[in-house]
């Protein structure tokens, strides 16, 4: 009986020390999971932050490329223009030049409407004018001669477009208004063709005044 009981005893304390280290194990694996969660956790944090800061860099890459492209597009935009405005105004300079005033203004009129603000639009402005004062069109031709010299004050045609103001208020029979424009031509641009032509001019009026009175 003694020994049944003693045995049982002993069953009974491994039973309990079994229990207990279950115990013990199942705590210790539940700890080492949540720590594993938590560092699974973390590194996803982590994976989210790069993948986002990827994404900003590709951005930034994106629109700098596109930038670039851009300028490179806008260049070789402005290139062509710049060879197409000139060939297009060397053909209708040459057309003046041959004394083809009509065909001359068609086509100067049309690259002043092609380029507005092209590297020769003041000369062909200028040379359009000088068509229409050649087809006996002066008052069209001061229009342009003054749109020249109100728009492109630093155009050098400027001295240019002033005398033939002056020639084209003359032709009109405004003498006044020539007259004094002559006079500018003389004041401002001393010792220039265009105050010679400009001194004659005025010469020729005072006679012909002479000559009527």
């Amino acid at each position: 009986m003694k020994f049944k009981l003693f045995i049982s005893m002993i069953f009974i304390a491994q039973f309990s020390g079994c229990a207990t280290y279950e115990t013990q194990l199942n705590d210790s694996i539940q700890v080492n999971n949540q720590g594993i969660e938590g560092r699974l956790r973390t590194l996803q944090n982590e994976i989210d932050e790069l993948r986002k800061e990827v994404n900003q860099i590709n951005l930034r890459n994106s629109q700098l490329n596109s930038g670039v492209l851009k300028e490179e597009s806008e260049l070789n935009v402005n290139y062509d223009n710049s060879e197409n405005a000139k060939k297009e105004f060397e053909s209708s300079f040459e057309l003046l030049r041959k004394g083809n005033y009509i065909s001359a203004e068609i086509a100067l009129r049309e690259y002043v409407n092609n380029f507005p603000n092209g590297p020769y639009t003041d000369d062909a402005k200028f040379w359009l004018a000088e068509s229409l004062f050649s087809q006996n069109k002066y008052n069209e031709a001061l229009g342009i001669f003054n749109q020249i010299i109100n728009q492109y004050p630093d155009s050098e045609k400027m001295m240019e477009s002033i005398l033939k103001s002056g020639f084209s208020h003359q032709e009109l029979g405004n003498l006044s208004a020539a007259e004094a424009i002559f006079q500018r031509v003389i004041r401002d641009y001393p010792n220039s063709s265009a105050s010679s032509l400009a001194e004659e001019r005025l010469d020729k009026m005072k006679e012909l005044d002479r000559f009527d009175n």
